[in-house]
């Protein structure tokens, strides 16, 4: 009776195939040419024939390539065809980013599966903005449906991002659709419309009809009245659908009308409430611009006054505070006995803070500079990004289109009032300059977003500033509007339900004022009493 000897089979036959490739190298026993481009690579028949159905298909029989124990592969990269071979003869692969298409092309066309397979995976793996659009190509083309899948839901949940880059309008169709209608895609329907209409207008006699599909099934009511109001007015698209304007108008006029039970109670759950940081009581007010409430919200950290707040940001269900020393702060404002938690100190002192897709950036605000970090809740840790050009103290920082803007400031040469923007991609991790400057120059103004632009407000330039410009995520360019009630500087915005609302600012810390896109008008709708609040740190929560 015979019995096994334990040996290590696998090593065995990583042995072979390491001799095997050194046979190859030198041409030894090789008796069969590929050839691509300049390159000319030796190989064995039985090797290739037993890792790729292609060679095994081509070499069981007599044909052109069997009689001259050549084959010439013209209508692929000869580095990838080499990298395929290297794969065969290894099972070791490497690929520069700009040569992933081509390598799956070539292990497709060889039939190397395994090959395939793994740089599914690792396309999987490195999908992020910048490698979606050429990731989601090589999935649909090579039917790689467990990497489609992964697309979609990388899509889904990074609309934003992936809608800002160029490659967005050479979408098709059918991917256009599922974005749009899909309750999963991480946008409001106001930005989903926009990009829609982006989209649409790059090709706008093949798409208008999928645009005039689709628009229907927004939920209307979910945007702003003043971006429906918008639509109606200027968008010619939608007179070539009665239905269209019809839905449209009704949604307008049911905006003024009775609201329903079911609507009362949503809003009453999910209405958007601005907070202020109150000195006197030392804690926090949220206040109901509907039915012009206050409330009483979480004490403020003693450690968080003595170490000067000077600005702060809501991501999610958290509110982050920075203090003027660089220490940092979150609060779940939602839980009544939520604790103030302190977390990772940044480096810079009295920053501006922003939130953008789920982190916070902060530039350095009253000392001229040119740095910017980047906090990651994930791993509760500050990053320092790229310099920007301009070296500035007192700029407006503000997040729109998946990009930061820093807007404005005081130059550090003469001390003057500038009105230029300076734009960073988080994507390429790069700053550019506005080629479309402000009308006025500013310094210490306020900057806040909304689903249509950016709004630049108040400030600084000789004496304090009643003046407020809009720069349009359409247009691109900036737009004087009427001039607030009162001359502000160093002070917050913020936008809620499309309208903009201004607190604070020196000799005006009492007035609260809101700015209508529907009327273009200013108004004073609150006089605050018994309240002292910090100038820089009013935010907009939903509760």
């Amino acid at each position: 009776m015979e019995e096994k000897i334990n040996t290590d089979s696998k090593e065995h036959a990583v042995e072979i195939l390491q001799q095997l490739n050194e046979y190859r190298k030198t041409g030894r026993h090789c008796d069969f040419m590929i050839k691509a481009g300049s390159e000319e690579l030796p190989v064995h028949k039985n090797i290739v024939s037993a890792s790729s159905d292609y060679f095994k298909a081509m070499l069981s029989h007599e044909n052109v390539e069997t009689k001259s124990d050549v084959v010439e592969i013209k209508e692929f990269d000869e580095v990838c065809v080499k990298k395929c071979v290297d794969f065969i003869y290894t099972g070791d692969a490497y690929v520069a980013k700009e040569k992933r298409e081509t390598l799956m092309g070539v292990a497709h066309m060889m039939q190397l599966q395994r090959l395939c397979d793994s740089i599914a995976i690792f396309l999987e793996d490195d999908l992020d903005p910048r490698s979606f659009f050429q990731t989601k190509k090589i999935a649909n083309r090579y039917n790689c449906k467990q990497l489609e899948e992964k697309c979609n839901q990388f899509a889904l949940k990074r609309f934003k991002e992936i809608a800002q880059s160029a490659e967005f309008m050479d979408l098709d169709e059918k991917f256009i659709s599922f974005l749009m209608e899909s309750n999963e895609t991480k946008a409001k329907e106001e930005g989903k419309c926009k990009m829609l209409l982006a989209w649409t207008k790059h090709d706008i006699d093949e798409r208008k009809e999928c645009f005039l599909s689709l628009v229907m099934k927004f939920q209307l009511t979910k945007m702003t009245l003043s971006y429906r109001r918008f639509l109606v007015e200027n968008e010619p698209l939608l007179f070539e659908s009665m239905q269209s304007i019809q839905s449209l108008t009704l949604s307008i006029l049911d905006s003024h009308g009775d609201i329903s039970s079911k609507d009362f109670n949503f809003n009453l759950t999910k209405n958007k409430q601005l907070v202020v940081f109150d000195q006197t009581s030392q804690r926090m007010h949220s206040h109901d611009v509907d039915d012009e409430t206050w409330t009483p919200m979480q004490t403020i950290d003693q450690a968080i006054i003595q170490n000067t707040l000077h600005s702060a940001v809501v991501i999610e269900s958290y509110i982050y505070v920075i203090c003027g020393n660089g220490s940092f702060y979150r609060l779940e404002y939602a839980e009544s006995n939520a604790k103030w938690e302190q977390i990772t100190n940044t480096n810079l002192q009295y920053a501006c803070v922003v939130a953008l897709d789920g982190f916070v950036y902060g530039i350095e605000y009253q000392r001229h500079s040119n740095i910017m970090e980047r906090y990651d809740p994930s791993n509760n840790r500050w990053t320092r990004l790229t310099n920007k050009s301009l070296i500035l103290a007192w700029e407006s920082l503000v997040a729109a289109d998946g990009k930061v803007f820093c807007i404005a400031g005081q130059s550090n040469q003469q001390y003057q009032a500038t009105n230029q923007v300076e734009i960073y991609d988080p994507v390429t991790s790069t700053w550019s300059m506005d080629n479309r400057s402000l009308n006025e120059a500013r310094f210490k103004a306020s900057a806040t977003a909304s689903e249509e632009g950016i709004y630049i407000i108040g400030g600084f330039n000789v004496g304090t500033l009643t003046t407020a410009e809009f720069r349009s995520s359409v247009t691109k360019t900036w737009m004087m509007l009427k001039p607030m009630k009162n001359a502000r500087q160093y002070f917050s915005s913020c936008v809620i339900d499309g309208k903009v609302y201004v607190i604070g600012g020196n000799g005006n810390s009492a007035n609260i004022e809101e700015y209508d896109p529907g009327t273009k008008e200013w108004k004073i709708i609150e006089t605050i009493q018994g309240k002292y609040i910090f100038s820089r740190l009013t935010v907009a929560i939903s509760i």
